[in-house]
């Protein structure tokens, strides 16, 4: 029998689970997203840690950074999760922001090389910018270093609103080798057209979370599996 294929650089072959959490776009809540997925897993007993390989913002906005927000939930330094160099304080994509800057960003090699997580770590959560093809490196966008690290699975943080059907499918299609979930952030029951966007994306094989509470057991389920010797 052939030894198993190597685990991708930066993760631990038996034991942690990388997931990616991408999004449609700005401001459809990824890192809201990701910060109550990390409570919940750590509440259920998993050990997790969070990656923001780089980020830009809007300094007038006074509120924390992303890295400040999953910091808060998992525990760990603000610069841990993303590191200071790769925090630019220009509210546009971060190779651009590096530019206006005039300081370098990372490149997509640089980056999958820091997604790397601790043997201790269960679930390793690295977040992107933007939406799924949004610059993220100075060679290429989120689905590039999606590629290059491999998750386990990717989350595709979106709308339930009018719309939402497309830009989901535009970014989950592109994805057919690595395991995909959608999370329809702001989701209400009550409104008509967020149910039907949801079952029609159910309805393609999607996996489909309308909650935080939703979301985790699809991790759990998809992405933990190994713990129990599943596949």
């Amino acid at each position: 029998m052939s030894d198993p294929p190597a685990a991708p650089e930066g993760r631990h072959p038996d034991r942690t689970s990388v997931v990616f959490v991408t999004g449609t776009g700005t401001e459809v809540g990824k890192t809201w997203a990701a910060a109550g997925l990390a409570r919940l897993l750590m509440d259920s007993g998993r050990t997790v840690a969070a990656c923001k390989p780089v980020q830009s913002y809007d300094p007038d906005t006074g509120g924390p950074t992303d890295a400040g927000v999953l910091a808060a939930a998992t525990g760990q330094d603000p610069d841990a999760i993303c590191p200071p160099d790769c925090s630019y304080p220009v509210p546009l994509a971060p190779p651009m922001a590096a530019r206006k800057l005039q300081t370098t960003c990372p490149t997509l090699d640089e980056m999958a090389s820091n997604c790397r997580f601790a043997a201790t770590v269960d679930v390793g959560l690295v977040e992107g910018v933007g939406g799924l093809y949004s610059p993220i490196a100075t060679d290429g966008h989120n689905l590039d270093l999606i590629e290059r690290i491999q998750p386990d699975l990717v989350i595709v943080v979106a709308s339930a609103e009018l719309g939402g059907i497309h830009d989901t499918m535009a970014c989950t299609l592109p994805l057919p080798s690595v395991r995909r979930a959608v999370f329809c952030n702001r989701f209400d029951p009550r409104t008509e057209v967020h149910g039907l966007n949801v079952r029609w994306l159910r309805d393609t094989g999607l996996a489909v979370a309308t909650s935080l509470a939703e979301l985790a057991e699809i991790v759990r389920t998809h992405s933990l599996s190994r713990f129990s010797g599943g596949t």
